[in-house]
């Protein structure tokens, strides 16, 4: 029950992000499954959530448009790396958790930036730098923080059950 739970909460995101968060800036969109499949792989075991995060990123990319893959790849490489260093970090640490995050959001900007700048239209440089070097990051990471104060003990039990 819990998976089925995880991974339709993913899609509650998936669509929340497509209709409502990505329409509000066209200068920037928070990336709310980004932070949650973050969070997640932290919690759960690493082969359930490089599974889940990658149909999650399969299921982005087909709803929101992008290139089919890009994102699936992407997040199941975060997760892997978040699952390898998980039993090295203090995941009960905020701050650790959104330092996590920023990482996570600033190469994931950087290697989306790239992907678009081949597929779609070049954006000027300068803004693929203010918003996927610095704002976008930085917005994942107060959605991150207030995600975990909100959501910590729901994440705990993800590990014990």
């Amino acid at each position: 029950m819990k998976n089925i739970l995880v991974f339709l909460i993913g899609l509650f995101l998936i669509f929340l992000e497509a209709f409502f968060t990505n329409h509000i800036s066209s200068f920037v969109s928070i990336d709310l499954l980004l932070v949650y499949i973050v969070l997640i792989s932290l919690y759960l075991d690493k082969n359930y959530a490089i599974v889940v995060v990658g149909l999650l990123g399969l299921i982005s990319d087909l709803v929101v448009g992008g290139v089919i893959g890009i994102t699936a790849v992407l997040f199941m490489g975060s997760s892997y790396f978040i699952s390898t260093v998980e039993k090295s970090i203090f995941k009960d640490k905020k701050v650790i958790v959104s330092f996590l995050v920023f990482v996570i959001s600033l190469v994931y900007s950087v290697i989306n930036a790239v992907v678009s700048a081949i597929f779609f239209v070049p954006v000027p440089l300068v803004l693929v730098l203010i918003k996927g070097l610095i704002l976008i990051p930085f917005l994942n990471v107060v959605v991150a923080f207030l995600a975990y104060v909100l959501f910590g003990d729901l994440l705990m039990k993800l590990r014990e059950e």
